[in-house]
């Protein structure tokens, strides 16, 4: 009888074991999944370079993968811009055009981020794209857009994009990457869009701006001017008085020379810039100039940061240690 209880509660006790081990996977493999399904990155691409982009972009922020892909596939004739008679020209040039889609995203309710890629073409996302985005309801979900360019930048594609979607929908400011765009500046990228993304990979490019009794956070690019930017940062804090202009930015000294990595954008409310090798630059409205991007303000609104910069000269102090 003794044998018989002391068999049952080890079998009681293993089972409860394996359970309790099952239940655990089970709420890992749960969150993994939420985490794999929350985010969708969708793309258009016919030469590769946003599909290879939106690969990296997938990959990094655990999301699943869509292409968008037309009836009839584009041919390298298609692709003549300097060909008024080319497809995409003519394409480009009817605001009615609609290309139609192969397949469609399955259960698309799922997803709550989604990250929207496509190249520029004449200054415009393709009009494939408009197809998309009036194919599904985005109600309750968040798009970030983002695009590649040989040299234009995203200019007023996102904003002309942001039109076909519902008011319900929650649309971040779109992003140029450029052709040799590395993985980090891809991650810096993700981090820094508030959505809480786990890219799972370690940030040591955090930067600190205390500004009238306020501390903001900024997610800094990873190039030549950031790393001299830090190393700066590492032997003492830096103090810029800064100036409204044009108004669309505060600028102010750095009082340092930082090497330049310059590239034709299309600012937004947040971007950390270096203009000139010496001028730190909060932009906290729009502007298109060849400049070299810093970083970026993280999880701020384009009127919080206005009220936190106040109108006039402000003292910004720079660090590394909050």
């Amino acid at each position: 009888m003794k044998k018989y209880l002391f068999i049952t509660a080890l079998v009681a006790l293993c089972t409860l074991t394996v359970c309790g081990q099952n239940d655990r996977k089970e709420t890992e493999n749960q969150t993994q999944g939420e985490n794999m399904k929350n985010i969708l990155v969708v793309y258009f691409s016919c030469t590769g370079n946003t599909r290879s982009l939106a690969e990296q972009i997938a990959n990094i922020s655990k999301a699943d993968l869509y292409e968008i892909k037309p009836q009839i596939p584009y041919s390298s004739a298609d692709l003549i811009w300097s060909n008024s008679s080319s497809r995409s020209t003519i394409e480009q040039n009817d605001s009615s055009s609609r290309p139609a889609i192969s397949g469609n995203v399955k259960n698309l309710k799922q997803y709550k981020i989604v990250l929207l890629g496509y190249p520029i073409w004449f200054g415009q996302a393709p009009k494939i794209i408009n197809t998309f985005l009036e194919s599904y309801d985005f109600s309750d979900k968040t798009i970030v857009p983002f695009c590649t360019s040989g040299s234009g930048p995203i200019g007023s594609s996102a904003s002309n994009l942001h039109k076909l979607c519902s008011n319900n929908t929650t649309w971040l400011s779109g992003f140029r990457f450029s052709r040799n765009t590395s993985r980090s500046e891809i991650v810096t990228w993700i981090n820094g869009l508030g959505l809480n993304i786990n890219t799972g990979e370690a940030q040591n490019n955090i930067m600190y701006l205390h500004i009238n009794n306020r501390v903001l956070t900024a997610t800094l690019f990873d190039n030549s001017s950031t790393k001299a930017l830090k190393s700066l940062l590492a032997e003492r804090d830096i103090t810029i008085n800064m100036r409204d202009y044009e108004n669309f930015e505060k600028a102010g000294s750095l009082s340092a020379i930082l090497p330049q990595n310059n590239e034709q954008i299309t600012t937004q409310s947040g971007d950390l810039i270096l203009y000139q090798g010496n001028q730190f630059v909060i932009y906290y409205d729009r502007n298109s100039w060849s400049l070299t991007r810093l970083g970026k303000i993280n999880n701020i609104s384009q009127q919080e940061l206005k009220t936190i910069l106040g109108i006039g000269d402000v003292n910004v102090r720079l660090s590394l240690n909050q």
